[in-house]
């Protein structure tokens, strides 16, 4: 009885010992063995081996690309505005067993250099500078965060800016200053509108549209539109006027105004020719 349960506890060990032993990697991943605590070799995807007690997996990672959301930071701007900014860093482990020996948690040391680099980065630049210079600041920051984790055995594949949120103050500056603009071409826009208007309208007239007689028509044409806008009105009020009299009126006005500028045009040229006329010493 006591050989079939030696028997019995053989087989179990020696199955358990097989059992441990067999590896299966899987595509895309790798694993660390390491022989009485010290590395020995590294299992790369496939049906692997592994001497029972002797062996043992110390690490099994991927060497797919992966995803590092970094939280977000505050970084002083050039022109001391202080910045929140978040980032994304894609990367991926190159030597496993640099990832693993020579750095302590790898991804962790990443973060932390990311955060750094970005600081100094964004130090470099002024406010207004960094929304317009994202694309740059990428890469700058690939180029100086993958010159320095090369020798982790990771290769950080791109870094991407999310966002870069100003202060409280500082936003609203900003979208007042975006909405002047726009304001300000919208007033263009109209002005160039009106004046291409009339433009056309003076053809049709074929008047000259500096002419004292299509200056007329004009101010007729306010008058007749502000009085037809006013009747619409359910709670205006109608005022009669005799257009003639409001068109003689402003037509008086034109006439005082172009003869003043004619009178200090005369007046400019007579003391020119004053000025002129003096006997040379």
């Amino acid at each position: 009885m006591a050989q079939y349960i030696l028997a019995l506890l053989i087989s179990l060990g020696i199955g358990f010992g097989v059992n441990s032993s067999i590896r299966i990697i899987s595509d895309g991943d790798e694993a660390l063995v390491a022989r009485l605590g010290k590395y020995n070799r590294t299992l790369k995807p496939g049906l692997q081996f592994v001497i029972p007690v002797i062996e043992k997996i110390v690490h099994y990672d991927t060497l797919r690309e992966r995803l590092l959301d970094i939280p977000k930071q505050e970084a002083i701007t050039k022109d001391n505005v202080p910045l929140t900014i978040d980032a994304l860093v894609f990367w991926k482990i190159q030597d496993m067993r640099k990832s693993f020996y020579d750095i302590q948690g790898v991804e962790d040391a990443i973060g932390n250099l990311v955060t750094t680099t970005l600081r100094a980065e964004v130090g470099l630049r002024n406010m207004e500078d960094m929304f317009s210079s994202i694309n740059e600041i990428n890469t700058a920051l690939l180029h100086n965060i993958a010159e320095k984790t090369i020798n982790w055995g990771v290769q950080v594949v791109r870094v991407d800016l999310q966002s870069i949120e100003p202060p409280a103050k500082v936003k609203l500056a900003m979208e007042a200053q975006r909405a002047a603009e726009s304001q300000k071409k919208a007033d263009i826009s109209i002005a160039e509108g009106k004046a291409a208007s009339i433009k056309v309208l003076a053809e049709v007239l074929n008047l000259d549209p500096n002419s004292r007689e299509f200056l007329q028509f004009l101010i007729a044409k306010q008058f007749v539109d502000a009085n037809q806008q006013i009747s619409m009105s359910e709670n205006a009020k109608v005022i009669f006027m005799d257009p003639s009299q409001l068109t003689e009126a402003l037509t008086g006005l034109i006439d005082q105004d172009m003869s003043r500028v004619e009178s200090q045009a005369a007046m400019r040229a007579k003391l020119f020719s004053k000025g002129n006329s003096q006997p040379k010493d």
